[in-house]
């Protein structure tokens, strides 16, 4: 924690124990299933927190080169602590960006570690037998304006609007995907699952007594021009509703308003549209800023309605059991 942002807890010795005392696992754990987590370091100082995303990229690294030793299939998800928020540079980074600021200079370092996980598949011949895939789970956060990410799109993380759910992302699979390809067909974080189980020969095992939101996207990714399988996305705020793409167009049935610009997503209510929701064209409009709900776009009620209803009505065949919290329904990469 840096005593220059958070001097009311670091600098009070009674008050950062009481703090420390509420968390089991403050710093980074590691763990097993069926184990118990343990904490392999704290993470109580700037410097700490810089160099996380280097010992991140050191344990992967490593499972890389185990997998490929042991001629074993795997799965890795790697994530990063930066470009999020606090950003603190890492060792070597701190200016090297050309605006010289922390997300910035985080931006850097995420690069170079991409590149750093890719060489090592290169490196112990995997490159051609993996399937990878880059992105991010939300649009940026705005709570730490103005150092934090941008978005040509409405709003951020924590919201339903583009800039919350709508990210870009890079599928790279050298003589399997098309190099230079460009898509705007939808993608959802969620297909991930069902795609990855496809292209791992193990379609079998998606589970069939739950209703998954996955859709198998290996044709729209492997061929030269393959078109998206999804037909929809459906956004959420929390357990709640909120909007849904289809094709060019976003419909909102709840939205999320800020009280004032870039404000903290506590500062903020969700609130229902209205009799008819508000609908939006992306293309013409990608910062959604005007809605023609009552013009151009009521022939538009037809089939978003049958789309929501079809949703819900899954829940109804497989009733809700345990919601986590979370805004979205995974990011909508495109």
């Amino acid at each position: 924690m840096d005593p220059r942002k958070y001097s009311q807890l670091v600098l009070d010795p009674e008050r950062l124990a009481t703090f420390k005392s509420l968390s089991e696992y403050n710093g980074v754990v590691e763990g097993k299933k069926g184990g118990d987590l343990k904490v392999v370091y704290p993470l109580d100082t700037p410097k700490q927190m810089g160099n996380v995303d280097q010992d991140f990229a050191n344990w992967s690294v490593d499972f890389i080169k185990r997998a490929a030793k042991e001629n074993k299939p795997f799965y890795l998800i790697h994530a990063f602590a930066k470009v999020h928020f606090d950003n603190y540079a890492g060792d070597g980074y701190e200016g090297r960006s050309p605006a010289k600021l922390p997300y910035r200079d985080a931006v850097v370092e995420v690069d170079d570690i991409v590149g750093r996980l890719t060489k090592t598949l290169q490196e112990t011949g995997q490159a051609d037998n993996t399937f990878v895939f880059f992105t991010s789970d939300n649009g940026p956060e705005e709570d730490s304006y103005p150092d934090s990410g941008f978005t040509p799109f409405r709003s951020g993380k924590g919201t339903t609007w583009e800039g919350g759910v709508r990210v870009p992302a890079i599928a790279y699979w050298p003589g399997m995907i098309k190099a230079g390809r460009v898509s705007d067909g939808l993608f959802d974080l969620m297909d991930l699952f069902n795609t990855s189980l496809e292209l791992g020969g193990i379609e079998d095992k998606i589970p069939t007594e739950r209703y998954i939101d996955g859709i198998d996207q290996t044709g729209f990714l492997l061929a030269d021009n393959g078109e998206t399988a999804r037909q929809a996305v459906f956004s959420y705020n929390q357990a709640d509703f909120s909007a849904l793409r289809w094709e060019n167009f976003k419909a909102y049935f709840k939205v999320i308003q800020y009280d004032q610009p870039f404000a903290n997503i506590s500062m903020s209510t969700f609130v229902p549209v209205g009799v008819a929701p508000w609908i939006f064209d992306i293309y013409r409009d990608p910062k959604e800023r005007v809605t023609r709900s009552n013009g151009d776009y009521e022939w538009l009620y037809g089939p978003v309605l049958q789309l929501q209803g079809a949703h819900a009505a899954t829940f109804v065949k497989y009733p809700k059991k345990d919601i986590g919290l979370g805004i979205g329904g995974g990011g909508d990469p495109q």
